[in-house]
């Protein structure tokens, strides 16, 4: 096992949908565990299954670079947890099931006059492309940012990555972003066409987990 210290830069984007169809999304979970309805963030009142898109600038000793992961919230008795079911990204990967992979999309980022930009093209030419705005803090719920993150999970793989980070930290309020333009190639037959929920981090955070690297 190797001690990974993981530093997401500012600007990591969240995009959230419902999901349209659960029960295949259900599928892809890891065994015992269920689709966990969860409200995201205080100013959000729609509580149900998400599909949810993160795009964040990573830096660590091995991975340099940018991700989008594909995601859903899943519970397992009183516990959620991130199970992470696509990964596109410019820097390699690890996850328990394919191990370590190298590169498979493209990945371009900038925050320049008040405008968030990201653009990911997979190799089969997927593209997610996504400009916004800031408006207003908002918050988000506990059981979304810090009860999610303690454990972590990548398909159906049973086999945990925890993570261990400072609540605060994690906490911050992040900042409503107003859609300027979308486009979304990326699982369209699960999800809603438009995003209910839009927010970026403009801090950054740490965290601290453990990978087995064989």
């Amino acid at each position: 096992m190797k001690n990974i210290n993981l530093k997401i830069k500012p600007c990591s984007l969240w995009l959230s949908y419902n999901i349209l169809n659960q029960n295949a999304i259900q599928d892809m979970l890891p065994p015992g565990m269920n689709l966990a309805k969860i409200k995201v963030s205080d100013d959000n009142s729609c509580i149900e299954p998400k599909l949810l898109f993160n795009c964040y600038n990573i830096d660590s000793f091995w991975m340099k670079g940018s991700r989008l992961e594909i995601m859903t919230i899943a519970q397992s008795d009183a516990n959620f947890h991130f199970v992470v079911l696509d990964c596109i990204t410019n820097s390699l990967q690890w996850d328990p099931i394919n191990r370590i992979r190298g590169p498979n999309g493209k990945i371009k980022f900038s925050y320049i006059q008040d405008k968030l930009n990201y653009v990911v093209i997979s190799k089969n030419k997927q593209i997610l492309s996504f400009t916004g705005k800031p408006l207003n803090l908002i918050k988000m719920t506990k059981d979304f940012a810090v009860k999610s993150n303690y454990m972590c999970f990548f398909k159906e793989s049973s086999i945990p990555l925890s993570l261990k980070f400072n609540e605060d930290e994690i906490m911050k309020p992040v900042r409503k972003l107003d859609v300027l333009n979308i486009t979304n190639d990326f699982w369209r037959e699960y999800r809603t066409e438009f995003p209910d929920n839009v927010f970026m981090h403009e801090h950054s955070m740490s965290f601290n987990t453990k990978m087995p690297f064989f």
